[in-house]
């Protein structure tokens, strides 16, 4: 017993290691979008191009909201290790629910990249934690906008049948 909890906590501090690697590879992304866009709005500010500022001011915030999902799956992560992450179902509808998230993440994508969404009967309302599914659709959108090249449609199709709920999302 005591070397397969050794292996456990192996196997953890393993994926721990790898999931910090990978997190700090993410930061990276966004802070560089950051600081470039803050250097191309004193540009344009001098220039008089408003219509430029805007859009690195839109891409600023696109990146902060990337960082603030990365630092989301760090705290969800660390609430699932620890037996903390707390299952909230409530009822909720599962085609709004994917609508909003696709709304959020239109903001993150390339130029001429669109995110089209098709429901197959996933109007109704269903039973589950509403926010951990966001979670899950959100990381999965900002992977397919960001692993996509640019002009290419990214799909999410939403459906609902009689013993499961189905989210598919390619690019």
């Amino acid at each position: 017993e005591i070397l397969n909890n050794l292996k456990k906590e192996k196997d953890l501090n393993e994926m721990k290691s790898r999931f910090v690697s990978m997190a700090s590879h993410e930061f990276r992304t966004p802070l560089s979008t950051i600081l470039s866009s803050l250097s191309l709005i004193n540009k344009y500010n001098e220039l008089g191009n408003k219509e430029k500022q805007i859009k690195h001011i839109n891409r600023i915030k696109s990146s902060v909201n990337s960082l603030n999902s990365i630092l989301n799956d760090f705290l969800s992560l660390e609430q699932l290790e620890s037996g903390k992450e707390v299952v909230n179902n409530k009822n909720f509808n599962l085609f709004d629910c994917c609508t909003t998230c696709i709304e959020e993440m239109s903001l993150q994508t390339k130029q001429a990249q669109i995110i089209n969404h098709q429901s197959v009967n996933s109007k109704a309302n269903v039973f589950l934690d509403e926010n951990l599914l966001k979670k899950i659709l959100l990381n999965l959108l900002s992977n397919a906008i960001k692993y996509s090249p640019e002009s290419k449609p990214i799909k999410v199709v939403s459906q609902i049948n009689k013993k499961h709920i189905i989210i598919t999302i390619s690019d």
